[in-house]
């Protein structure tokens, strides 16, 4: 998707020009730390709680205003420090982490849910260096997913993959292929519309929308699928959705 779009918008930013660094750095990125992360993700919701794995997820928020400040020397503020603080109290309430019905929390799952925090913390950093080096968003993406691409094949020829998705299509039919149509757009769009905000904000103030993800989770459970939402879990998304709109107006003030 995103290389359609580099040939629409402007075939020629393919070719980096004396930029051999940033384009082995961007495919190194997406073979090596999103891989990581795509990988210790899965481990992750097989040994944790969906809960702890998504708490994780959003984790790298905080990872990153460090590694802002240390790379890039963006301040690292009270106000930031206390918003993130708060957006994830919120999410303790939004995911019910208190109330210990969701099983056991392994050594084994704390490993792969940190492994899932700081590689996707480092993966948001180096998108975030290329977007600063004026690098187009859908150009990061696109050798971004190559890197992964080719990290994958060594497991798993794309081959074996359309065999296998066969394989499934005549068990499920062709709502297969129309959830994974769903799923690779909603997933382009994340990681693009992330990466091209790194264009007007730093990465720790934009993986600080995370916290909207379990918010909207449990809304749409509620709204499409009758799934309860209980009090605590609206006062989560209150105090959340509260921490993120302060953040973006101190920011807007230049106080942050």
């Amino acid at each position: 998707m995103f290389f359609s779009v580099t040939l629409a918008k402007n075939p020629k930013s393919l070719i980096l020009k004396n930029k051999l660094l940033y384009l082995t750095t961007i495919c190194l990125s997406g073979g090596l730390l999103y891989s990581t992360y795509n990988y210790t993700y899965v481990k992750a919701i097989e040994s944790l709680p969906l809960a702890i794995t998504s708490l994780f997820n959003f984790s790298n928020a905080v990872v990153l205003v460090l590694l802002m400040r240390l790379f890039f020397k963006e301040k690292i503020t009270v106000k930031k420090v206390i918003c993130c603080l708060i957006s994830l109290v919120g999410i303790l309430f939004v995911l019910e982490i208190f109330s210990g019905g969701d099983g056991d929390i392994t050594t084994i799952g704390i490993f792969w849910g940190v492994s899932v925090t700081v590689s996707l913390a480092f993966a948001y950093t180096i998108d975030y260096f290329h977007i600063q080096k004026e690098i187009p968003f859908y150009v990061v993406q696109t050798y971004t997913c190559l890197g992964a691409i080719i990290v994958y094949s060594f497991n798993y020829s794309v081959w074996d993959l359309f065999k296998e998705l066969g394989s499934i299509t005549i068990q499920h039919g062709a709502v297969l292929w129309l959830v994974l149509l769903l799923y690779f757009v909603n997933v382009a769009i994340s990681y693009g519309a992330t990466t091209a905000s790194y264009n007007f904000i730093d990465a720790s103030y934009t993986s600080m929308t995370y916290v909207l993800e379990p918010t909207v989770a449990a809304t749409a459970g509620f709204l499409l699928y009758a799934q309860r939402l209980s009090a605590v879990q609206i006062i989560g998304m209150v105090i959340s959705v509260s921490a993120i709109v302060y953040m973006q107006y101190i920011e807007s003030k230049g106080e942050g």
